[in-house]
């Protein structure tokens, strides 16, 4: 389901250079939602959260937790990585609500397909996003539940502030929160 055509948003048709869509283990039970390809990243590389600082930063936190082999655009990974939304908008702004709904379908058939037993939504709009699907409604600030352990339906849900905006402490606090859930234990 790799539609490389779609048309559906004027504005991201306009500003892309590509769709960028998941990769990644998509039997590991783990995934990883930013918001959307970013403009120095995967807009232009075609792989999401690789290219660019937000891209490095995720890389280093995926090897610390295993899962990742190492920082190169060729490690194996043992998550699958995807957005919310296939293409960049313009100037990197975050996307709107209608372009959002425009793709929900390429994320629902992911979800749908993957059946994750833990999803990390990585910045706001993944959050509300994984809300929607599996909390009953918005969660909550980011910031607020940045490394909480969330519980949905059928999955474990924690909330990563984006790269972009992670201090070294919430790093450490994420990972701190994640690598339990990683090594399958229910509770950091």
């Amino acid at each position: 389901m790799q539609q490389q055509h779609c048309v559906r948003c004027p504005a991201l048709v306009a500003s892309r250079r590509r769709i960028v869509h998941g990769y990644g283990d998509v039997m590991s039970g783990i995934v990883f939602i930013g918001e959307a390809p970013g403009r120095h990243g995967a807009d232009q590389t075609g792989i999401p959260f690789w290219g660019d600082r937000s891209g490095r930063i995720l890389r280093r936190i995926l090897v610390r937790l295993g899962l990742a082999s190492d920082e190169t655009a060729t490690a194996s990974l043992r998550c699958f990585i995807t957005n919310t939304v296939r293409c960049c908008p313009p100037g990197n702004r975050t996307p709107t609500a209608a372009e959002v709904q425009s793709c929900r379908e390429w994320l629902d058939t992911e979800l749908d397909l993957i059946k994750p037993r833990l999803l990390v939504p990585v910045g706001r709009i993944a959050l509300q996003e994984v809300g929607k699907r599996y909390l009953e409604g918005a969660p909550g600030a980011i910031r607020m539940l940045h490394a909480t352990v969330l519980r949905g339906r059928e999955v474990t849900i924690l909330p990563m502030m984006h790269p972009a905006r992670i201090s070294r402490v919430d790093a450490e606090a994420f990972i701190a929160a994640m690598q339990p859930l990683v090594d399958g234990r229910n509770e950091p």
